[in-house]
C-alpha cells in the first residue's frame, strides 16, 4: 500500500520554488556589470597593438573595416589564411608566416 502524506505535496513545489531561485540569483550575479562582481569575460573593445597577434605577420594596413575585409576576402580566394583586426594604426591584415611572401605578391598586384 502507497501512502502519501500531506508533507510530499508541500515538500516538493518549496523545494522547486527554492532551486529555481537561486538559480536567478546565480545568473544575475554572474552577468552583473557590477564591477569585480561576474565571472563571464568581458571584451575588450580598445585597438591593440600591431604586434599583439602572436605568429601572425602583418600584411597591410587600411584606414577602415570594408577595406580589410575585402582584403581579406581576395586572400581567402586564393586560399591563404587571413584575418583582419583592429589596431592602433587602423585596421591590419594578418596572415601565417608561410603565407607571408605569396600575400605579399597578391596584393602588390592591381
Amino acid at each position: 500500500m502507497v501512502s502519501v502524506f500531506a508533507e510530499d505535496y508541500f515538500l516538493f513545489p518549496v523545494v522547486a520554488i527554492a532551486l529555481a531561485g537561486l538559480m536567478v540569483l546565480l545568473c544575475r550575479w554572474a552577468f552583473s556589470k557590477a564591477k569585480g562582481g561576474s565571472l563571464v569575460r568581458r571584451v575588450d573593445h580598445r585597438p591593440a597593438d600591431r604586434d599583439a597577434f602572436g605568429l601572425l605577420i602583418d600584411i597591410r594596413t587600411v584606414p577602415n573595416y570594408n577595406d580589410a575585409r575585402v582584403l581579406v576576402s581576395r586572400l581567402k580566394d586564393f586560399g591563404i589564411k587571413a584575418t583582419a583586426a583592429r589596431t592602433t594604426d587602423g585596421w591590419t591584415v594578418y596572415v601565417w608566416p608561410k603565407d607571408e611572401a605569396a600575400a605579399r605578391g597578391l596584393l602588390e598586384t592591381p
